[in-house]
């Protein structure tokens, strides 16, 4: 069976690893490992497949780096949908959906929902058959370090890459797909939902605007698991969201090195640029993408 390796951002994954190191102890999930991908040997390698996903947390924590007074738990799926996810697509979908709320309530310290929405994402992991990611040992950790959010935001992180080393593992490829498609749209509603007004300056918007190369990596992903209708039909769905995407306007920027305090700074690459009109059709158009995933139909 070919193995999928996951890549994750270089500087997210280097934040994360620090973090980790100077936050709450033994944070990191042991069956969770960041690999330095020069250490795969040459044979091992092309057995793998690598590919980047789309990280949740990432967006939340440059939202509140930049200023989050657009933060609310509105917007968050109830709970109580859970009742209604009866069906492997349902569950795959709504589990990326809970575990990124999950991460948004210990980003942005909601405490009390963190621990109701990890009960959650814990149940539909049961579903899933990939209950051993979330055992009680996670669930005494987090209840520790509720009101430590460094510390609740790590623990989130682990068991989210727990979940998903899981369900490779487990040769449920297409499961897994859909869960990092709910994941990322979750991310996305949720975030263009705490920005009231459109501000082309605004580094909220231009990140949005830049999701463009995530969403593309993500179609491109969900491609390799044709065979199974669930993933096609997610699928279609992102692909009208990329059509959208697909008109905004890309400039490239001329390759310079400068010198800034004594050391070497080269800039460049693209630069993205997206209208009001443009914007709020994105935004419309993920709202009803992800009302369909929250609805289990």
């Amino acid at each position: 069976m070919k193995k999928i390796f996951f890549v994750v951002n270089v500087i997210i994954a280097a934040g994360f690893i620090s973090s980790c190191n100077n936050r709450e102890e033994n944070t990191s999930n042991p069956e969770v490992a960041i690999v330095d991908s020069a250490t795969i040997s040459s044979k091992e390698s092309e057995q793998r497949e690598f590919i980047t996903i789309p990280y949740p947390d990432e967006m939340f924590s440059f939202i509140k780096q930049i200023g989050s007074d657009g933060k609310s738990t509105t917007h968050l799926n109830n709970v109580e949908n859970y009742k209604k996810y009866v069906d492997n697509k349902s569950r795959a979908l709504n589990f990326g959906i809970y575990a990124t709320d999950f991460l948004y309530c210990s980003t942005f310290d909601y405490n009390i929902e963190a621990l109701k929405y990890f009960a959650t994402v814990k149940k539909l992991g049961d579903d899933l058959g990939i209950s051993g990611v979330i055992n009680e040992s996670v669930a005494e950790r987090i209840k520790k370090n509720v009101g430590k959010s460094d510390s609740l935001t790590d623990i989130s992180n682990a068991v989210y890459f727990s979940a998903i080393s899981e369900l490779e593992k487990s040769d449920k490829a297409s499961t897994l797909a859909l869960v990092i498609a709910g994941g990322w749209i979750e991310s996305m509603n949720l975030v263009t939902n705490m920005l009231k007004t459109y501000k082309a300056d605004n580094p909220a918007i231009v990140r949005i605007a830049e999701q463009k190369y995530t969403l593309s990596n993500l179609i491109g992903y969900l491609e390799k698991y044709q065979g199974d209708p669930n993933v096609v039909e997610v699928m279609m769905q992102l692909k009208e969201l990329n059509e959208l995407y697909d008109g905004l306007k890309e400039e490239k920027i001329k390759s310079s090195l400068t010198t800034k305090n004594g050391k070497k700074i080269l800039t460049g690459g693209v630069n993205i640029s997206i209208t009001e009109d443009q914007y709020k059709a994105i935004c419309e158009k993920i709202k009803t993408i992800h009302d369909g995933f929250v609805s289990g139909k």
